[in-house]
């Protein structure tokens, strides 16, 4: 596996936006985002207690079968202040191996990146560790997740670089309660040297799933995610 136990213990301070907040009750209940069919919010299915929970994102401008191989830190992020109360680490490595497995069942394949084996994407599990947390707001990403070895691209990244997650310019502010599982897909063909930004292509929410304290509510969560993205299957070159 990429990383090492002890980078599973990193928590680190998430960057969080002023702005529109839109309640996530009214955010499940929305079918799509923006006029021009660049970008689309996948709804939950309600006929499911999971569905309830799991609302996807995706960035439907992009390509999803130009994907084949993956590489993911062997952590998930906690995101939050400093806080005596932390969210549970029971359910870490439940949700990595869950998130691992779900995408070597769709026929994707795992590396180890180095100098010359650049994976077609990247894959980040992280938790919301505080209330009212906005997952999309565009962040100096590389101070969350500089400690993975995952990041081997060049130019070689600096502080100065932002991830985006597309979808936020139609949607606004979306933020989660504590406890909330988050899974993102950061394609490596959307690095931009000049803008030294990335784009996000996907997203899977599991709305405080943690706090349930359940890793098999956990693992449904996570395949529920799959579930409403059939786009996320790897197609052969």
């Amino acid at each position: 596996m990429i990383g090492t136990p002890q980078s599973q213990r990193h928590t680190w301070t998430a960057l969080r936006a002023a702005g529109l907040v839109i309640g996530v009750a009214s955010l499940l209940t929305t079918a799509a985002c923006g006029d021009d069919g660049d970008l689309n919010l996948v709804p939950v299915n309600p006929g499911t207690p999971i569905g309830n929970i799991v609302t996807t994102f995706k960035d439907s401008s992009f390509n999803f079968t130009t994907l084949h191989t993956f590489a993911m830190p062997d952590t998930v992020v906690h995101f939050e202040p400093l806080s005596p109360d932390p969210v549970s680490r029971d359910f870490d490595r439940t949700a990595l191996d869950r998130v691992r497995q779900d995408f070597l069942a769709r026929g994707y394949t795992e590396v180890t990146p180095s100098s010359t084996l650049i994976p077609d994407f990247v894959v980040l599990v992280g938790a919301a560790a505080t209330d009212n947390f906005d997952a999309f707001v565009s962040s100096n990403w590389l101070t969350i997740w500089g400690f993975s070895p995952v990041w081997v691209f060049n130019p070689a990244f600096n502080n100065s670089w932002i991830l985006i997650s597309p979808w936020r310019a139609a949607i606004g502010a979306v933020t989660f309660p504590r406890g909330t599982l988050i899974v993102t897909l950061i394609p490596t063909l959307t690095v931009n040297p000049l803008a030294q930004s990335i784009n996000a292509a996907w997203a899977g929410v599991a709305n405080g799933v943690i706090g349930l304290q359940s890793n098999a509510t956990v693992t449904a969560a996570i395949d529920e995610m799959f579930r409403q993205s059939p786009y996320l299957t790897n197609t052969t070159p």
